[in-house]
């Protein structure tokens, strides 16, 4: 088994990656980033049971050699459907939901509660205790165009310029190396931020 995988189709995991082409016939279908490989991770703090902020994807290269442009979202679509999945596994019931999806500078965010079922509280818990902190994001790409190398103009990978989310889904290892949870703010850190923030605009 490779181990990323990056699939055209939720049915589909071919057993080798086939190279980056520009403008693929399967351009409308789904992109899948994930990874496969299991990981180990450190205590977090939070609470299973409370909605959970997490960076969804950003405009650096990722582990497949893709760019995702951060501001070629498109997420009307998204928004009437706010689907959290179990490894792009469209298969079975989401697991939960985004309650909030925004785009913040080079990167996409939301913020996600998860589902009352047995399966989906395990998820929560995981990443609740920081046994688990990926997400990876589903999307049907609109605009691409290839990556190359300045100096010998071999292929790279893809960089996509316009993409439309069509899910988010929980994974133990994201294609993206930023796509994790969120950590919590401290306490008393909002009010911080603000003092910081008077105190900046005073010495300007």
């Amino acid at each position: 088994m490779q181990p990323y995988a990056e699939t055209a189709s939720p049915e589909l995991n071919p057993p080798e990656l086939n190279p980056p082409e520009l403008n693929p016939p399967e351009l409308n279908l789904p992109v899948l980033k994930w990874n496969a490989l299991g990981v180990s991770t450190t205590a977090a703090a939070g609470r299973a049971g409370e909605p959970v902020t997490f960076v969804l994807s950003t405009d650096e290269v990722d582990r497949h050699g893709d760019v995702v442009c951060a501001d070629g979202w498109r997420l009307d679509a998204y928004r009437e459907n706010p689907v959290l999945l179990w490894a792009h596994d469209y298969r079975h019931p989401a697991i939960g939901r985004a309650v909030a999806v925004w785009s913040e500078p080079r990167r996409l965010l939301a913020k996600m509660e998860f589902a009352p079922s047995a399966f989906a509280q395990e998820v929560a818990a995981l990443y609740a205790a920081g046994f688990q902190w990926g997400v990876s994001v589903g999307f049907r790409p609109i605009r691409c165009e290839e990556r190359r190398d300045p100096r010998t103009g071999a292929c790279l990978g893809l960089r996509y310029l316009e993409q439309e989310l069509l899910e988010v889904s929980a994974v133990p290892v994201p294609a993206n190396r930023s796509a994790l949870r969120r950590e919590p703010a401290a306490p008393g850190a909002p009010a911080l931020d603000a003092l910081l923030g008077m105190l900046r605009a005073a010495q300007s």
